[in-house]
């Protein structure tokens, strides 16, 4: 019972629209895409909120991540919950399937990547940290946080196998966890995914792939939760 309690409790603990809510206090316009379930393009939802407020969202939601699996699974399981690999796993999934399907928002919320960094710092953050820098390096410095979140979810497996392999090898289950967020990651940027892979046709690709160039995808520039 105290495990079905705790995965409900990091479920909902996702679901908290921290993107929605900071938009209802200050009283902008939705962070959705009319339409549908996915909050807008990051540059769209940094303008809406601010940069200094959209940086707080996103922080917000990576410590959403870390409070699933570290803090919480304590407070309703007790410190033996740590245990069990895959209570934690259990627990850091649901955090991010929480973000992404909200019950608070008919089911609808953002991609993931900033509470998947929370889960992932906490289980193995030397791989982690590794894996944000180059994040961070593509979506300010680079290109664009579309290749910027791909090749974050490319580069967490990458370096957590040989890590855990050879450094951690007690936490050879977590790379479960590794595999699944990275997964989703890929599937909720499935789009960009394709038209990178030349499978889907893409409108101005040129500008997609230096958006710095293009003043109709400035959304492009900045972080994507």
């Amino acid at each position: 019972m105290q495990v079905i309690l705790y995965f409900l409790a990091s479920y909902l603990l996702g679901s908290i629209p921290t993107g929605t809510i900071a938009a209802f206090l200050m009283k902008k316009e939705s962070v959705f895409k009319p339409g549908e379930r996915t909050t807008k393009h990051a540059g769209d939802v940094f303008n809406i909120l601010g940069f200094k407020i959209g940086i707080l969202v996103t922080l917000v939601d990576v410590i959403k991540g870390y409070l699933a699996v570290s803090p919480l699974i304590s407070w309703i399981i007790g410190a033996q919950g740590h245990l069990d690999w895959w209570v934690v796993s259990g627990g850091g999934l649901l955090v991010v399937v929480g973000h992404c399907n909200s019950a608070l928002l008919g089911f609808r919320g953002g991609r993931g990547l900033a509470t998947s960094f929370g889960v992932l710092f906490t289980l193995l953050p030397i791989p982690s940290l590794v894996t944000c820098i180059i994040w961070a390096c593509l979506s300010f410095w680079g290109l664009s946080t579309r290749p910027g979140a791909l090749s974050a979810a490319g580069a967490m497996p990458i370096f957590s196998i040989p890590w855990v392999l050879f450094i951690e090898k007690e936490k050879l289950f977590y790379l479960y966890v590794v595999a699944f967020l990275s997964l989703w990651t890929m599937w909720e940027h499935r789009q960009s995914l394709l038209g990178y892979l030349g499978l889907v046709k893409v409108a101005d690709a040129s500008a997609q792939e230096n958006p710095k160039i293009s003043s109709e995808q400035p959304d492009e520039c900045d972080i994507k939760k």
